[in-house]
């Protein structure tokens, strides 16, 4: 008797789980379609499509989104290395599109563009920084051909600043302007970083010393596994006033597929697999220093930080921006922000890089 009654339970228990799995899946459906109906673009000039382009031997994908395609030309660069963002874009680009084409991309050895070469280039023997600068001109290419723009603007957030910036110093004939979101410009910012944290931690009264440990064991042997301990007992001392949900952003994506999602739980997964697939990427980022790209930049640049920014510390981007030369700089604090404004505060953000564009632009 107990036991047919507990098979009984067991089974009402699985049905109303089944249930709510598929109202949990239903919900998210209308919320996603509520999501296509918001943000597609229809307009009789405009474009919103995602689609592969060849650039340099790979079929590389990239979503095109504007109102009217002769509207100049952002391309986006996503940060990470490897964490393209451009199902989430959105948020952001909303409030732009009316006014310029948004190109964001999956680069090479991430995202789709992985998944569509994976057969070709598993193990991402070709995904470097100087082929990474080389895609971008190629990118360029694509975008002067299918659009004719009169201007062309390079946004990197993150990892993609140090592309970009490289881009801008190399090919400033090539596009308008260069503006960095999270301006990387060398890894020693992590012990700037991490002496704030303890900072912080000891004037709270907490026990600092696995934070410590791990500082130590980062600044001995630098490597990212040693990197990402250290960023994470200091991050509980950085937390950003204005922090979005940036996986509910993902979700509720009309823009978000299978292969997005595919490769968002390679970056959920195993992170010394994870670092490994792209690990010449990961291994540039430790010991590269933007500043020795160069400091003059024959075009303008802005840069646009969250106050709160401790991944690139808003300290080392002004002071980077204090130090280059450009024909018109600018630099910008969003307040409340984290590393990622643009996700944060996304109205916010698109409004204070459209004020940028637009004095860049107009001149």
């Amino acid at each position: 008797m107990q036991m047919k009654l507990l098979r009984k339970t067991g089974r009402w228990i699985g049905r109303i789980l089944s249930g709510i799995i598929v109202l949990a899946i239903c919900l998210v459906g209308i919320v996603r379609l509520g999501n296509y109906l918001t943000y597609h673009i229809s307009t009789a000039g405009g474009v919103d499509e995602g689609i592969y382009v060849e650039l340099n031997g790979q079929q590389q994908f990239i979503r095109v989104r504007g109102e009217n395609v002769n509207n100049p030309v952002i391309i986006w660069l996503h940060g990470g290395p490897a964490s393209p963002d451009g199902f989430v874009d959105y948020v952001w680009e909303k409030d732009l599109v009316d006014q310029y084409t948004i190109i964001t991309w999956d680069q090479r050895g991430c995202g789709r563009t992985y998944f569509r070469n994976q057969a070709n280039d598993p193990d991402n023997e070709t995904a470097t920084f100087e082929q990474a600068v080389q895609d971008v001109d190629a990118l360029v290419d694509y975008v002067e051909r299918r659009f004719a723009p009169k201007d062309i603007v390079i946004v990197g957030h993150s990892y993609g600043t140090m592309v970009g910036s490289k881009y801008a110093l190399e090919h400033p004939d090539r596009i308008r302007a260069y503006i960095g979101v999270g301006q990387v410009v060398t890894m020693e910012s992590e012990l700037y970083s991490y002496e704030d944290a303890l900072q912080k931690a000891k004037a709270q009264g907490d026990d600092t010393a696995a934070m410590e440990e791990a500082f130590r064991n980062y600044a001995e042997d630098t490597n990212l596994i040693n990197m990402q301990t250290a960023r994470q007992l200091a991050a509980p001392y950085h937390k950003a006033e204005r922090e979005k949900n940036t996986i509910w952003q993902g979700v509720k994506s009309s823009f978000m597929g299978i292969d997005d999602l595919r490769w968002f739980l390679k970056q959920m997964g195993d992170i010394g697999t994870y670092f490994a697939l792209n690990g010449q990427l990961f291994d540039y980022i430790l010991t590269a220093d933007v500043r020795e790209y160069g400091m003059t930049y024959e075009l303008p640049v802005g840069f646009i930080t969250g106050e709160s920014d401790w991944t690139t510390p808003a300290a080392y981007s002004e002071d980077y921006c204090e130090q280059i030369t450009a024909p018109d700089k600018r630099y910008e604090l969003i307040s409340g922000c984290g590393h990622s404004p643009q996700f944060d505060a996304p109205e916010e953000f698109a409004e204070t890089l459209g004020e940028m564009l637009q004095a860049y632009l107009q001149k």
